[in-house]
């Protein structure tokens, strides 16, 4: 069954006696007096519109308090995204992986999407970690991983650089470059 056309279909668009939004109150307890001068001055007359704008204003006014509380960067964020971003972006080096009748260049870039790709899939699936950076260093690829307070750290360790190792030389080849895992992070639990 419909609603009728007439009928409300959001709280906002209720209407009260005097036939005013909630919708335009919540403009005025957002924007303030400036928003509607028009419906403050009607608003100071009807004990309706009256009521509902100062319980909204009240509730705004929790709103704009949380939004004037500095929000404290968690230690080493901004390091750990510069080194996601740096490893994603790369130096513009390459790899040189030695095959069977030469060698082969790949782009750190690809190397490091790649080792991404596998470390990531493996912690979706096993739940003790999760991946923060993944980035070339020199003949190396470098996987940062905050694992999960009670996890044991070495045989997860050890699990994330096989399976990368295995990845990557199953996508170029037997020659890759050396993979380590360093445990940059705990996570507590909540």
């Amino acid at each position: 069954m419909t609603e009728p056309a007439n009928e409300p279909t959001t709280v906002r668009e209720r209407a009260l006696p005097c036939g005013r939004t909630l919708a335009d109150l919540v403009a005025v307890a957002a924007d303030g007096p400036g928003a509607d001068p028009v419906l403050v001055a009607h608003a100071a007359d009807c004990p309706h519109c009256g009521a509902e704008l100062a319980a909204l204003r009240a509730q705004w006014d929790l709103v704009r308090a949380a939004a004037a509380e500095p929000v404290h960067t968690p230690d080493g964020l901004v390091s750990r995204v510069l080194d996601s971003v740096r490893g994603v972006r790369g130096r513009g080096g390459e790899f040189q992986l030695d095959q069977v009748g030469g060698a082969l260049l790949v782009a750190e870039r690809v190397v490091v999407l790649l080792a991404r790709s596998a470390a990531a899939d493996l912690l979706a699936g096993h739940g003790g970690g999760h991946l923060r950076s993944v980035r070339a260093a020199g003949d190396t690829v470098d996987i940062g991983l905050a694992v999960r307070f009670g996890t044991p750290i070495q045989p997860l360790a050890e699990l994330v650089r096989a399976h990368v190792s295995a990845w990557l030389r199953e996508h170029l080849g037997t020659s890759v470059p050396a993979v380590t895992v360093d445990v940059v992070d705990v996570i507590y639990p909540v």
